[in-house]
């Protein structure tokens, strides 16, 4: 059995996809999640076993974000859960051929010191751009890992310094998207303005400070650019018509039946003032990004994805919890040159950035290979799939 071993919501996103194209190459692979955190959703969705003990904590596994936060989930039973997720783990190591541990420290060190199986150690929570690995986590990965893959060059470099296994075979979020070709009716004649507010529940009140930015950009580029808003998922569109009616603007649903593929609503301002329907879609992210010239944003992962695909990336601080000013100067840090931010937050200030890099096309092309340098190429899923088949099958990290 393969045990895919994960801790967070996008951590098994990242497990899923590379399960995923392992188990499509080879049918016959015994496959299964084990999600610490959460209750597996993602593993469910792509119709890979979930194994283990599974239980929904306060935090949402985000302890970082304080002691408080900590306290609830032991107090809600983290001691007890994870006492249960060791015992699971102890009876899998007679059946387990290959872990692949998926997330920061606590996936590497339960799986190599409880199922003591070869392992594969995907360390997505740490990067030479922000902070670098700890030492206690650098021998960890010694003992434990038999190659570790980071999450971008640079942090490959410093782990094989410190004489840790490791390579960079590129960044799985950029194959968390498809893109079809669809252009949600725009003649794209103008430029277009790709809109992420985000996925947590900031992302209703991010939406309305965009807007702001929106009639700015409306004013000075003469109506002459187009708006699309990338809707996470997991967010309800009558809460999004509430915090859209509070700031003078009005969200009108598309009928699904009679209207243009992948729009799901317009945004509009009901003032009598000249200003484009801002489009909503929804499901349809890759293709947003795909049509996009420039992005707003203030999502965590969309940022990197939209950056990675190449486009230029304006951010700025909100009230949080997620996109905070610590939040943001670490994702600039992370995403360096492709990124621009605008530490006022002022709706004009943000406005006046998008209309300087829309009119500097060298600075457009810096920020792009930024991006492509930063998040790496498309396809991490399905080479990392082709080293643990290689691993099965013939004994080696063949294409590592």
């Amino acid at each position: 059995m393969v045990v895919f071993l994960s801790n967070g919501h996008g951590e098994d996103l990242i497990a899923t996809m590379i399960a995923r194209e392992v188990s499509i190459k080879r049918e016959s692979f015994d496959i299964a999640g084990f999600p610490l955190v959460g209750l597996g959703k993602a593993y469910a969705d792509a119709d890979i076993k979930v194994i283990g003990v599974q239980k929904t904590m306060p935090s949402g596994g985000f302890l970082r974000h304080g002691l408080s936060i900590m306290l609830k989930d032991i107090k809600a039973g983290l001691i007890g859960l994870t006492l249960k997720q060791i015992k699971h783990l102890k009876s899998l190591k007679e059946n387990v051929r290959l872990i692949v541990s998926v997330g920061d420290i606590l996936p590497l060190f339960l799986g190599g010191r409880y199922v003591k199986a070869p392992m594969l150690f995907l360390s997505t929570a740490k990067s030479e751009y922000i902070r670098g690995h700890l030492g206690i986590e650098c021998r960890l990965m010694r003992k434990y890992a038999d190659l570790v893959l980071a999450r971008d060059e640079k942090t490959k470099t410093a782990l094989s310094e410190l004489n840790v296994p490791a390579e960079y075979l590129g960044n799985v979020m950029m194959d968390g998207f498809s893109i079809t070709g669809e252009n949600f009716g725009l003649t794209l004649r103008k430029k277009v303005v790709g809109i992420l507010p985000g996925s947590r529940e900031e992302a209703y009140r991010n939406i309305g400070t965009i807007l702001g930015v929106i009639q700015h950009l409306v004013r000075l580029s003469n109506n002459n650019l187009d708006f699309i808003v990338g809707l996470a998922p997991n967010l309800d569109e009558e809460r999004l018509r509430s915090a859209v009616d509070k700031g003078g603007w009005h969200y009108k649903i598309q009928d699904p039946e009679h209207g243009r593929q992948g729009v799901t609503g317009c945004i509009y301002l009901d003032s009598g003032e000249e200003t484009p329907c801002v489009i909503v879609s929804q499901g349809w992210f890759g293709d947003v990004l795909n049509i996009s010239d420039i992005v707003i944003g203030l999502s965590g992962t969309g940022n990197e994805q939209a950056a990675g695909l190449g486009k230029p990336v304006i951010t700025f601080p909100t009230e949080g919890p997620q996109f905070s000013l610590k939040f943001a100067l670490a994702q600039k840090r992370l995403l360096g040159e492709a990124v621009s931010f605008v530490e006022s937050g002022d709706a004009q200030d943000v406005a006046s950035e998008v209309m300087r890099i829309l009119g500097d096309s060298t600075l457009i092309a810096e920020m792009r290979e930024a991006g492509y340098m930063r998040m790496g190429k498309q396809g991490a899923a399905a080479r990392i799939a082709e080293i643990i088949i290689n691993y099965l099958e013939a004994g080696n990290w063949e294409g590592s």
